[in-house]
């Protein structure tokens, strides 16, 4: 749950990511579409979540006249 501007509370559904292999360095993976970024995984270390697609992505992804590409940002412990 993330509660932004102390007025609206939004969930983020999430799922196990199926290619963990085990600890890696901490990591945000977003999917970027022109100059819109979308979370697409976070890395802890010891696990890996993957977020679902928003509607939003969904229909960026259709209109996008480039393939969305993939920016990783290492996470400091």
């Amino acid at each position: 749950m993330v509660e932004l501007a102390g007025s609206h509370v939004y969930y983020l559904q999430t799922s196990p990511n199926s290619s963990y292999t085990g600890p890696q360095e901490p990591k945000l993976v977003f999917h970027r579409y022109g100059d819109q970024y979308f979370l697409s995984q976070i890395w802890t270390g010891s696990r890996s979540l993957n977020f679902s697609t928003s509607r939003a992505e969904r229909e960026l992804k259709k209109t996008a006249a480039a393939a969305g590409q993939t920016e990783i940002v290492l996470a400091m412990r």
